[in-house]
């Protein structure tokens, strides 16, 4: 009885709310009020679940398709995301040739540096 007065008072309040006459939000808080009494706690519970689940299977579906969109932005950022390289000798020996060029520059930029600053140290 108490769970059906406080369901009928929070119908009232939120008919009152939506901009019902103090009459016809009394009307529906009594009306919930006296379903929640025939039918009992659990078959009360049960009639508000069921009234309640078109709208949370719409926000879970919306909420998944947002998060989808979310995660499709976030892949799109990743390079070669999707790639699956074949290894193969050639391929290896052209990226060991790459590592190798790269070293060589980094190591020259380095020489030059240091020559630099053996130069202004020398003045």
């Amino acid at each position: 009885m108490g769970m059906g007065a406080y369901f009928g008072l929070e119908t009232y309040d939120e008919a009152r709310k939506e901009g019902s006459g103090k009459s016809t939000a009394a009307m529906k808080g009594a009306a919930e009020f006296a379903m929640g009494v025939a039918l009992g706690p659990m078959a009360y519970m049960g009639l508000q679940a069921a009234m309640a689940a078109p709208s949370a299977a719409y926000e879970f579906a919306k909420w998944q398709a947002g998060y989808r969109r979310q995660l499709g932005r976030e892949m799109k950022q990743h390079a070669f995301q999707n790639s699956a390289f074949q290894e193969t000798q050639a391929t290896y020996t052209m990226r060991q040739a790459g590592m190798a060029i790269a070293e060589r520059s980094r190591y020259n930029t380095q020489q030059a540096m240091l020559g630099n600053e053996a130069r202004f140290m020398k003045k």
